[in-house]
């Protein structure tokens, strides 16, 4: 009797995710969403206030999943070169495998409302600082070259984020493959000179 409810409820999210994706938000009913979760339209209410509440749950359980796994990487990883390489193929990782529900947070904003959107708004916040504490940390330390902090971090981010856009499973590159050719990239712009940015054998895989 316990398990239905939850495989519903994963049903109307995984419906929404897809129509939110492929048609946005506001031009998403109710009614698809249930016609493709398998349900009445008025069962959806049983799970979800409204419309909204499914957008921000989507939002916020991946927000969530991006800022716990950033925290463990800052947790595990001993220095800034480290947690920067690692930050990026997380980044990576997860906007190729979750492609839907990361452009939804991306392009979804604008349809929060009021506190909803100070609270995604908040999470995404927080994972800017935490970029930007990876940064400021290897500037101190001399690791990194000097530049704006929040200016570096809105470009890596950007940048990690637009793979999702462009990256095929099965194409020419894998996805490690892109993980090492960014973070290869990203590197070689933010190391300062002398630093090659080499580690022994076995630091550098993600």
């Amino acid at each position: 009797m316990q398990s239905e409810p939850r495989s519903v409820r994963e049903a109307i999210l995984a419906a929404a995710v897809e129509l939110f994706a492929r048609y946005g938000y506001h031009a998403a009913p109710l009614r698809d969403i249930a016609r493709m979760a398998g349900i009445q339209a008025a069962s959806i209410y049983y799970h979800y206030a409204n419309k909204q509440a499914l957008l921000v749950e989507i939002m916020e359980t991946y927000m969530r999943r991006l800022n716990a796994s950033l925290e463990q990487i800052m947790r595990e990883q001993p220095g800034p070169l480290e947690r920067l390489r690692e930050a990026i193929a997380n980044h990576i990782r997860l906007h190729t495998s979750f492609k839907n529900e990361f452009f939804i947070i991306d392009t979804e904003i604008r349809a929060l409302e009021g506190a909803n959107r100070d609270y995604i708004m908040a999470l995404r916040d927080h994972y800017e600082h935490l970029i930007q504490e990876i940064l400021r940390d290897g500037m101190e330390r001399g690791i990194f070259k000097q530049s704006d902090i929040k200016v570096t971090s809105y470009a890596l981010i950007t940048m990690c984020t637009e793979v999702a856009t462009w990256f095929r499973p099965g194409g020419r590159l894998s996805v490690q493959q892109v993980i090492d050719l960014y973070s290869q990239l990203i590197l070689q712009g933010l190391l300062c000179q002398g630093d090659s940015g080499q580690r022994p054998a076995g630091s550098e895989h993600t």
